[in-house]
């Protein structure tokens, strides 16, 4: 069974390597439904967002929502991580260990170099409370010194990141991390001074080029001013 972007894109390469099944899509949901059947002996026609081989045929099935309430699902299963390996890993490369941690999922933007086969174009959010709750787990059973936000966008809904700075405020907690973003987003009010005093480290944009006929054949969404303005500020 795979689920990758890749995947999704090329199933019938994977096949033709063994793959029996590719997961389209999110794969929490599908996946615990296609163990269930396969070790039910059952049909895998019933379990949305798969692609498969079906009597002699690539069989597609039916595309399986998009998960809209992230905080339903069930934290990482970190205790099957082997951690301490990671942090002598960071340790010896980088001085000091980093854990990832996903907030989003998505990006709602339309660049059209982009691929998208896993989330397409939604954005998805966990809630402020949500994510601190999962650091505060992280520090309390790892104490990890740096945290790097993996999410293509970090704090795109509007409120998010000035609320995520308060509740860090709030509750004491005092943290080292990094993000990926766009350089209209950082321009929004506030949004670079509660990044700062959140903990923001290092800030990876899209800046693509410096050509604005280069960015507007890419349907980018940016301005070269924008990107000299958001690094100023930065």
């Amino acid at each position: 069974i795979a689920s990758s972007s890749d995947a999704a894109d090329h199933y019938e390469k994977y096949f033709e390597h063994g793959v029996d099944y590719v997961i389209r899509g999110e794969g929490e949901e599908t996946l615990k439904q296609l163990l269930s059947v396969l070790e039910n002996n059952q049909n895998a026609l019933q379990v949305q967002g798969l692609a498969f081989q079906h009597a002699g045929k690539t069989t597609i099935t039916q595309s399986r929502p998009v998960i809209r309430d992230l905080d339903a699902l069930p934290l990482p299963a970190w205790d099957l991580v082997e951690i301490d390996s990671y942090r002598q890993i960071w340790l010896k490369h980088h001085g000091y260990f980093s854990l990832n941690l996903a907030t989003t999922r998505g990006c709602p933007f339309k660049c059209n170099w982009c691929a998208k086969p896993i989330y397409g174009n939604r954005y998805t959010s966990r809630s402020p409370q949500h994510v601190v709750s999962e650091i505060e787990l992280l520090r309390k059973n790892y104490s990890p010194d740096h945290f790097w936000m993996c999410d293509d966008i970090f704090g795109l809904k509007p409120g998010w990141v000035q609320e995520f700075n308060t509740l860090l405020s709030d509750r004491k907690i005092k943290i080292r991390y990094k993000i990926q973003s766009r350089v209209d987003l950082l321009l929004q009010e506030n949004t670079l001074d509660a990044l700062a005093q959140s903990g923001v480290e290092t800030i990876w944009v899209g800046a693509e080029s410096g050509s604005q006929k280069v960015l507007d054949a890419m349907d980018k969404g940016t301005k070269v001013e924008e990107i000299y303005e958001a690094t100023r500020l930065m």
